[in-house]
This record gives C-alpha cells, sequence and structure tokens, in this order.
C-alpha cells in the first residue's frame, strides 16, 4: 500500500514539476521576444508557444501545419535560395541565427531569426524544436547602414551614371522588397521629368510595365513623380490603386499597389526621383524614409560630378554647334575602322565635303545664320546615312562622313548624290530662301589608302578637284587627282604672289548693238601671265582666288585698272564706252565694295554711267534683301548694273523686277545649240521678252555664228558679244579695233 502511494506520490512530483517547468518557460516567453516552436519529421510546426510571435501580427494558427519556407519566405542570403538550410536539415544538424523574410498580413516586410535542434525518440528522428524572435528592427537598421554603404559602392565602383542608377535601383528592390524601381532624369531642354533607368525582378507583366514607362514624362508637380521633385521629399503610397488623387495610370494596370518615391538631390535641389513599385500592399517604413535622405544626395551628387565629366567628355569629342563627332573622336572611329577591314578583309569609304557658297552667307545674313545653315546641313547629312555610318564635322564648312562596309564604287556614288542632294535643298536662314551645293571627295579602304593620314589627304585632293570640275559634284580619288592637286598647289602659292609681281593684265571683248552695228560697250576680262607656266587659263585660276579670298584684291585692281584704260581709250580720241567689270561673289559681299567703285572711279575720273558691274544671277539670289540694298547704293552713284550668266538660276520675273539693274546677258549655253535645240531657242526667246517687259536691256553672250546672230536680231535682242564679232585682246588692239570699226561699221 506504501509502495503504490508511494509510485502516485512520484507522479504527481514528476507532473507537478512538468507543470512548473512549462510554466516557468511559457511566463519566461511571455516577458521575452522570442517564442517556442516545434516541427514535425517532416519539418511541419506543429506548435508555436510565446507573445513575442505577436510582434509579428499574424496568428501563430496560420503557420501550424506549414514548412518554415510556405507562405513566401525567403532566406536572407543565400541567393534566397532554400538548399542550403534543407541540406542542413536532411543531415539532422542544429542550426542557430538562421534569418528568413516574409511578408506579413499588412503587407510588412518581416524579418524572422530562428534557432533549433533535431529531436529523437531513441534513434528515431521526431523533428526539430528551437526558439525565434522578430529581428526586423534590427535588420531594418543594418540594412539602412548598408543601403547608404551600398549606394556609395555603387556609385563609386562603376564608370556610367546608367550603371551606377542600375546598381542602386537594384539593391533598393532586392535589400528592402521592391519588386521593380526607376529612375526619372530632369530634362533642361524639354522641361519635364523623363524615364531613364530601371530594374525588375523577372516577371513579364514587370517587363511590360517597364516598356511603357520608356515613353512617360511628367512636368513639374505632375503625378506622383513630379510632386516629389517639386516637394523634394520623399513620398509613400500604401496602396496606388485605392490613391484618389492619381487618375488611372499605367502602374495601377501592372497591379501595383505599394509606391514609394523619393528624390535625387545635388546642392539642395531635386535633379531627378526615384520610384519603387510592389504588386503588394506595404505600409510606410519611416526607418526607409528616413534613410532616403543620405542616399538620395549621394545619387545626386554623384549624377551631377558625372553629368560634369560626361559633358567635358563629349566636348571634348564633339562639334559643339552641331553635336555631330568632331576630328579627334572622327580619328578614333577612323582607325577603328580600319583596324576591323583589316581584320575581316572588309571596304568602306572617307568622304570629304565641303560646303561650295558657305562663306557667301556667313558674311552677308551674319555668323547666326551660318551657324543655323550648319545645323541643317548636318541633320540633312545624318538623314542620309545609315546608323553604322559616320558624319564628322571637322570645322568651318568642312564634314567627313566614314562610310562602313561599302565595296562598290557605284554603292559610295549614291550615298554621295543624296548627300549632294540634301545639300541644295532650299533653307530659310533670317527670312531669307538660301541654297548651298556640296563638293565632295572620295578615297576608298583600301584602293586609295591604308592608313588614316592618307585615307583623310587623297579624300581631300578629290574634294578640291569636285570644286575645280564646277562644284556640286563629287569625285573619287586617283593617282591622276594628286597630279592635279600638286598643280593646284603651285597655282595657288604663285597667285598670292602674281599681283605684286604684276603678272596679271586684261583684255577687252567689245559689245555690238544688233540694230546700229555700233560699238557701244566693252567688258573686261582678266588674264594671268605665269612667269614659268606661262599664260594660265582664267577657268584654273579663277575658282581658287575664290576660295582663297585672293579674288578681292585682284577684283579691286581689275576695277581700278578698267577705268583708268576707259579714260586713257578716251584721251586718245576714242568715244565713251560703257565698261563692263565683274564682280566676284566675295566682292560682292565685302563690306569695303561700295568704297572701292568710288575710289576706282574718282581716280581715274570716269563717268560713273560709263561703269558697269555684271553679277551673276545666283550671287543676287543668295541673299535678296541684302543684294536690294547694295545695288541699290551702286545705282544711287550713276553706276549702272548688269545680271550675268541669266537663265542659269532659279529667278523669276518676278523676282528679277525686285532689282534695281540695267542689263541681262543670255547665258552662252544658250546661245551655243540655238540652231539645233529648240528648248534653247525657246529659252532665250522668252529672257529677251521678260528683258523687254521690265525694259531692260538683254545682251547675248557667246555668239560664234550668222545664224545665232541673225536670230537674236530676228528677236530684238539688243546687243551681242561674242567671238563671231570680236574675241578678248589687248588694249592696244582693242583700240585699233576700235577705230576701224568706226570708219566702217556696216562691214565689221
Amino acid at each position: 500500500m506504501r509502495r503504490k502511494n508511494d509510485t502516485n506520490g512520484a507522479q504527481r512530483s514528476s507532473s507537478d514539476a512538468l507543470r512548473l517547468s512549462e510554466e516557468r518557460l511559457q511566463c519566461i516567453l511571455e516577458l521575452s521576444t522570442e517564442w517556442y516552436w516545434e516541427q514535425d519529421e517532416n519539418y511541419r510546426v506543429t506548435r508555436i508557444v510565446g507573445a513575442g510571435f505577436g510582434q509579428t501580427g499574424t496568428d501563430p494558427q496560420q503557420y501550424v501545419g506549414a514548412a518554415r519556407w510556405d507562405h513566401g519566405a525567403v532566406p536572407v542570403g543565400d541567393g534566397g535560395s532554400w538548399d542550403r538550410h534543407k541540406a542542413m536539415l536532411e543531415a539532422r544538424q542544429p542550426f542557430t541565427d538562421f534569418v528568413f523574410r516574409r511578408v506579413d498580413p499588412r503587407g510588412e516586410m518581416r524579418y524572422i531569426s530562428s534557432s533549433g535542434q533535431p529531436v529523437f525518440d531513441g534513434k528515431r528522428f521526431t523533428g526539430y524544436r528551437g526558439i525565434a524572435k522578430d529581428v526586423t528592427a534590427s535588420m531594418r537598421a543594418e540594412q539602412l547602414l548598408r543601403l547608404e554603404h551600398m549606394a556609395a559602392r555603387c556609385v563609386a565602383g562603376v564608370d556610367s551614371a546608367s550603371a551606377a542608377l542600375k546598381a542602386v535601383i537594384r539593391s533598393i528592390c532586392e535589400t528592402q522588397g521592391w519588386e521593380c524601381g526607376r529612375y526619372f532624369g530632369w530634362n533642361d531642354k524639354a522641361g519635364v521629368m523623363a524615364f531613364t533607368e530601371f530594374w525588375h525582378v523577372p516577371n513579364p507583366d514587370l517587363a511590360r510595365f517597364i516598356e511603357k514607362s520608356r515613353e512617360l514624362t511628367y512636368a513639374v508637380g505632375a503625378g506622383l513623380v513630379g510632386r516629389v521633385f517639386q516637394s523634394g521629399q520623399p513620398l509613400w503610397v500604401t496602396d496606388i490603386s485605392k490613391e484618389s488623387r492619381l487618375q488611372k495610370g499605367i502602374a495601377r494596370d501592372a497591379g501595383m499597389h505599394g509606391t514609394f518615391l523619393f528624390p535625387a538631390v545635388s546642392e539642395g535641389k531635386p535633379i531627378g526621383v526615384l520610384s519603387f513599385h510592389s504588386k503588394t500592399v506595404r505600409e510606410p517604413d519611416e526607418r526607409l524614409l528616413q534613410a532616403v535622405g543620405v542616399v538620395g544626395s549621394q545619387i545626386g551628387q554623384y549624377l551631377q560630378r558625372k553629368q560634369a565629366e560626361d559633358r567635358i567628355q563629349y566636348l571634348a569629342t564633339h562639334d559643339g554647334l552641331t553635336s555631330l563627332p568632331n576630328r579627334v573622336m572622327f580619328s578614333q572611329l577612323l582607325n577603328l575602322a580600319i583596324q576591323s577591314a583589316r581584320r575581316y578583309t572588309r571596304s568602306f569609304a572617307v568622304l570629304f565635303i565641303d560646303l561650295d557658297r558657305f562663306k557667301i552667307i556667313n558674311d552677308t545674313l551674319g555668323h547666326d545664320a551660318g551657324d543655323k545653315l550648319l545645323q541643317e546641313i548636318a541633320a540633312r547629312f545624318t538623314e542620309c546615312l545609315r546608323e553604322s555610318d559616320v558624319v564628322a564635322r571637322l570645322g568651318g564648312d568642312e564634314f567627313v562622313v566614314l562610310l562602313q562596309e561599302a565595296g562598290e564604287a557605284e554603292q559610295v556614288a549614291t550615298v554621295a548624290r543624296k548627300l549632294l542632294s540634301a545639300a541644295i535643298k532650299p533653307v530659310v536662314l533670317a527670312g531669307q530662301e538660301c541654297r548651298v551645293t556640296a563638293s565632295i571627295g572620295i578615297c576608298r579602304y583600301p584602293a586609295d589608302a591604308q592608313d588614316e593620314q592618307s585615307l583623310m589627304k587623297n579624300a581631300d585632293i578629290a574634294m578640291y578637284l569636285a570644286k575645280e570640275e564646277g562644284k556640286n559634284n563629287f569625285q573619287f580619288y586617283s593617282e591622276n587627282i594628286k597630279v592635279q592637286s600638286l598643280e593646284r598647289l603651285t597655282l595657288e602659292t604663285s597667285l598670292r604672289r602674281a599681283l605684286e609681281r604684276n603678272e596679271f593684265f586684261l583684255h577687252y571683248q567689245a559689245k555690238l548693238d544688233l540694230k546700229t552695228r555700233q560699238v557701244t560697250g566693252v567688258e573686261a576680262l582678266l588674264r594671268w601671265q605665269h612667269p614659268d607656266l606661262g599664260l594660265v587659263a582664267p577657268v584654273q585660276f579663277i575658282p581658287i582666288a575664290e576660295e582663297t579670298g585672293l579674288i578681292v584684291p585682284i577684283g579691286k585692281w581689275v576695277l581700278q585698272t578698267a577705268c583708268a584704260q576707259n579714260v586713257a581709250w578716251q584721251r586718245e580720241g576714242l568715244p565713251p564706252l560703257c565698261m563692263a567689270v565683274n564682280l566676284s561673289a566675295r566682292q560682292f559681299a565685302d563690306e569695303n565694295l561700295l568704297a572701292d567703285i568710288t575710289a576706282a572711279l574718282e581716280q581715274s575720273g570716269m563717268r560713273p554711267e560709263l561703269l558697269e558691274l555684271e553679277l551673276t544671277e545666283s550671287m543676287v539670289m543668295q541673299n535678296p534683301q541684302r543684294a536690294i540694298e547694295t545695288l541699290t547704293a551702286i545705282k544711287r552713284m550713276g553706276v549702272r548694273i548688269a545680271i550675268d550668266d541669266f537663265g542659269v538660276g532659279y529667278s523669276s520675273l518676278a523676282q528679277i523686277k525686285r532689282f534695281p539693274i540695267d542689263t541681262l546677258k543670255v547665258d552662252r549655253s544658250f546661245i551655243r545649240d540655238l540652231a539645233e535645240n529648240a528648248e534653247d531657242r525657246a529659252i532665250t526667246e522668252a529672257i529677251i521678252a521678260m528683258g523687254k517687259t521690265l525694259s531692260l536691256s538683254v545682251v547675248a553672250e557667246g555668239v560664234e555664228t550668222q545664224e545665232q546672230q541673225t536670230f537674236l536680231l530676228d528677236h530684238a535682242c539688243d546687243a551681242m558679244q561674242g567671238y563671231y564679232f570680236s574675241r578678248p585682246i589687248a588694249e592696244d588692239q582693242f583700240a585699233s579695233f576700235l577705230r576701224q570699226h568706226l570708219e566702217s561699221p556696216r562691214s565689221s
């Protein structure tokens, strides 16, 4: 009986001890931030005890019957994989401070630290038991500190602003549980916030969301992005789908809920906004809201030092006016093309482009107009090329094109024609419609040259040939061109000394009145007697003089000499004649033109009405308003004005009548084929009729046959000049010719 009582007493004592032990454990767990848990052999939770679990905001029964990795839990570390932890459990090993995270029912990210050990009944494994605690606060504090350091590392460890932004966005998303992040930067030119960078977890819906974001822009104060930019303060939206201040947008369409934005700040001013999104509802995280102030400043300062660096680098490699690559960058690209072509046995071409009449526009309309023209031409050239090709501005009005993988000459020629067509299209500058043409020189690799210097030099040589061939055309480089280029260089060098060495002289060609058969005028024509080369044709040296600017002092000499000669003939007893002198485009644009005309008349003593200045049609149409002003000033002096080479430009009757001119000279190209070409006859008739309508004198150039003269007389042309009546001759020969003609005018 005593033994039975002793046994019952021992059982009661053991039960009481167990109860007391559990009460003590429960008390400890109630007072502690930790909780006790148990799992079965399949790692499913069977028991959770402790008030600390209540801090997670979750009913513990929700997790009973589930494994640790259920309910969206993700390990912190190990790349988010449960494999390592599961392997430890399978090996029946204890674990300590294993941290994982999951989103609680309120949408907040919770971090749990768990420690456990295996339980055995004899040798049979029955599960795990251990303790856990909510470490969200400490993890957040650590993460936020790491976030600040991470931002500093991200911006310090990359070479580009784009890479830095992507790294920062990704780190914030991964450490703070956001599914995607975007950056909107301020665009000064457009005056809006524009999407520039992003990161998101792999997901087709998020990829579509980002793709739609590419077209988004926000004005200051518009949308959440615009508001954050305006205020300079972070903003948290628990559920964007319930944000009444926002209209329906792509974030809602993509199923986003939690949203967080903060500004990137530099020198106290926002320069951009970062926005983060989650498909779950997210309650505000005050610590994160506080930490992003430091992160935003780090990002903003980096983007502002980096943008300055990028700007410096950009200016070092690009033309500031046109934004095209400059000479430095083109050199780098050309050398890369050479290396690639050598490696893969490819061909390419270099096209050297010079605008033919740019200086006239720059001088007459001003540098602002010239700059606008260069920008327009740069844009047109870019549109003519493939993305793989390169167009650069070398300086002034010089451009160069790298035409990649262009093996056939005709392929290159097709592109050159496109560039010429693009250049010649009219452009409105300072209210005036203007045109320029281009001259293009082409050098091919490897056929014409195999290194950078030779490619550029040979393309330049070919370009000068294009100018000599009349401009507005292209020429391929060849060895023959090289010889011609050396001749041109020799001519240019000699031309610079020709004026001071008195190597220039004038020939004179008479103009015949078709009705009276009287010589009523004479045209002064420039000639050059080179000491070694002999008589150099005007077609060889006039273009060079025009390009180099030497035509201005040479033209001044022609004007003075022609006026003086006319007065000298009168002193010899010859009748006064109208002396025609050609003005070059550069002379017409020269600011000293009026003073030079006045000086030539005063020094020679010639009457102003005996001087006729000849300008080409294209010269006056280049800048009509300025031409009118200059021509009006010349007319006030009493000097006559003629339009030379009429019919080959773009003038109409309405345009011509605006100018104070006296004479139209029909271009020789229409006279040459009068007998055979009905179109030339029609054009000549129309020009004569136009002249009569405007009460102008009409002179035909290049008359070489009796048939041409008869046609002109029959159609009431006023005068003619050409080899049929008189070639250009020296001053003494002309005096004799004129005396002879005065004696027998009808027989001439």
